[in-house]
């Protein structure tokens, strides 16, 4: 039951914490960032890169912050080079996203191959917690997206650039007429968006296979969360993170993983077709 309960809750953190950002992004922009998930995914590239390569296999937490920052840097010049030409169409943002999705996995094959690539651990080791056997990133991740959805939550509610966010996701028009600069607001939120989900691909990708095409399977992970929530809405993208880890931590232990990879697709289908306004039916951050 621990271990039911300790895997359920990092995973639906990490899930979490990698969703805020895509709804963020939904909520200012009304874009659906098909390349959420190579962010994810070049968290997890761009430390084992600077870490092996640059730093010659010291200072992690340097290497984890150079990759975050990078990735931050690509999504800002995203934005800046291809998204700004048509801000008004959402199926323009979709394609391109999507085609810079592709080229990434493509360019990742020629740097690092298709096997996987080796990322070091935060926090390496294991514990026994009342018989259960643990790895510590594993219970490291819980508090750490916690904290930094804590932080996120702070950031939209107290700063200035926090509330203009806000104000830009509730009413664009309105935000305009009293001197906010969506455009600027909407690279903003790219940037933070994609500092998240890259934090979280850095620390977690110890834990998982870390290759070419897992942007695909965090996209649908962030998308599902998002669907189940209610595309727009923070508290509803949290929550659904949860339920979505809950199920999927259930079913691996009553059949197996392989079933429990089916799951976020079903919810997919059965939200948009029996409650399409998710869990909490709000567009807004």
């Amino acid at each position: 039951m621990l271990e039911i309960a300790v895997y359920a809750l990092s995973r639906g953190a990490l899930y979490a914490l990698v969703a805020v950002g895509f709804v963020l992004v939904f909520s200012v922009g009304g874009v659906l960032n098909l390349a959420h998930g190579t962010l994810f995914m070049l968290g997890g590239y761009f430390t084992h890169f600077f870490y092996e390569r640059v730093l010659g296999g010291r200072w992690l937490g340097l290497a984890i912050t150079l990759a975050v920052l990078a990735v931050c840097l690509l999504s800002a010049l995203l934005h800046r080079t291809l998204l700004q030409r048509r801000p008004q169409s959402t199926s323009y943002a979709m394609v391109m996203t999507l085609s810079v999705a592709l080229f990434i996995e493509q360019a990742l094959r020629l740097a690092f191959g298709s096997s996987a690539t080796a990322v070091p651990s935060l926090l390496p080791g294991s514990d026994t917690w009342l018989g259960v056997r643990l790895l510590r990133l594993e219970v490291l991740l819980l508090p750490l997206s916690l904290a930094l959805l804590a932080g996120l939550g702070a950031f939209l509610r107290f700063s200035r650039h926090g509330r203009a966010l806000v104000a830009v996701a509730q009413n664009r028009q309105g935000a305009a007429l009293v001197g906010i600069d969506a455009s600027a607001v909407l690279t903003g939120t790219l940037v933070l968006s994609a500092g998240l989900a890259a934090l979280a691909g850095a620390v977690v990708a110890p834990l998982i296979t870390v290759v070419p095409t897992l942007w695909a399977y965090w996209l649908v992970k962030a998308f599902a969360v998002a669907i189940l929530g209610g595309l727009g809405s923070l508290p509803g993208a949290v929550m659904a993170a949860f339920l979505l880890s809950l199920a999927e931590v259930l079913t691996t232990f009553a059949l197996s993983d392989q079933y429990a990879d089916l799951v976020a697709l079903l919810v997919i289908v059965s939200v948009l077709v029996l409650r399409p306004s998710g869990l909490i039916a709000r567009r807004s951050a």
